[in-house]
């Protein structure tokens, strides 16, 4: 999912002048902290332009508020500088996209499209095993809140193997019921029940298995108990035709804190494919 390349600092408009020296930058003569990013909330902030040159909110009514030299700078240092991972070319391309004077793109906690995934720790059957735990936020009333949207878990995609989460339709083996079953009584459902290592195959063509209604069941069964948060990070859809990763980067550096960790152009049409592999794909997930 990662393209490789070296970074690049971009350069803004013409008229703002940025050089980038021991952590320090310029911004028409001024100087500009680029400071550890340490909150989620402060990345939107500096994402969408709504920080002064240190750090401070800015006011609706103040020139610099959501001005596009200003994001450009911001933006620029809020990708992971020490990642090999992501061309420059797609990096400037996305900066320009998101800073254009005429249709600049913002980032907004409250609005859905951006998901938390949680990789944690869970006692099953009475071993521990990797988790992955995603969350999306949902509107209640006046306010939001996060809710689990889906969870990855080992043991359970390994019973459900023959599913394929990329089609409308599960990869049929042959097995089915026959379609006069009905003047029998159905007496040949005891062959498709015998058979528990296909019985996926006798669902419907658009079965999926929900595994956050197992993961759900399992714990109120007391099959499984939660231990520990390992890891966390954000998957971004929010942006038209585009996808990228926020992840917390620990280092000593003022590049550091929630930085982007990858970034692809993805088509719309092509967004709900991009987001069922990184729901259900286990190459997608680091435990």
């Amino acid at each position: 999912m990662k393209l490789k390349s070296t970074f690049l600092v971009l350069l803004i408009a013409t008229c703002t002048s940025y050089i980038q020296a021991q952590g320090l930058s310029y911004v028409d003569g001024k100087e500009f902290a680029l400071a550890e990013t340490k909150q989620v909330t402060q990345f939107f902030g500096r994402f969408n332009g709504l920080e002064d040159y240190e750090g401070n909110r800015l006011s609706k009514n103040d020139t610099l508020y959501t001005h596009p030299a200003l994001r450009q700078m911001y933006i620029t240092n809020l990708f992971d500088k020490e990642s090999n991972d992501m061309h420059d070319t797609l990096k400037n391309n996305f900066i320009r996209s998101v800073t254009n004077k005429r249709e600049p793109k913002f980032l907004y906690h409250k609005k859905n499209d951006w998901y938390a995934q949680v990789d944690v720790v869970l006692k099953y059957e009475g071993k521990e095993h990797p988790c992955t735990v995603f969350l999306k936020m949902e509107r209640e009333n006046k306010g939001t809140k996060w809710v689990l949207a889906n969870v990855y878990f080992r043991p359970f995609t390994d019973l459900f193997k023959s599913v394929d989460y990329f089609s409308d339709a599960s990869s049929k083996s042959g097995v089915y019921i026959h379609p006069k079953s009905h003047e029998m009584r159905f007496i040949n459902l005891k062959q498709a029940f015998d058979r528990l290592e296909e019985i996926e195959e006798y669902a419907a063509r658009d079965y999926n298995p929900d595994y956050l209604t197992l993961f759900i069941y399992e714990l109120k069964k007391g099959n499984a108990e939660f231990v520990e948060v390992k890891n966390l990070k954000f998957h971004f859809f929010q942006l038209d035709n585009w996808y990228f990763e926020v992840s917390s980067i620990n280092r000593k550096s003022m590049n550091s804190g929630w930085l982007i960790t990858d970034l692809m152009r993805v088509a719309e049409k092509d967004k709900e494919i991009l987001r069922k592999y990184i729901f259900f794909h286990e190459n997608s997930h680091t435990n």
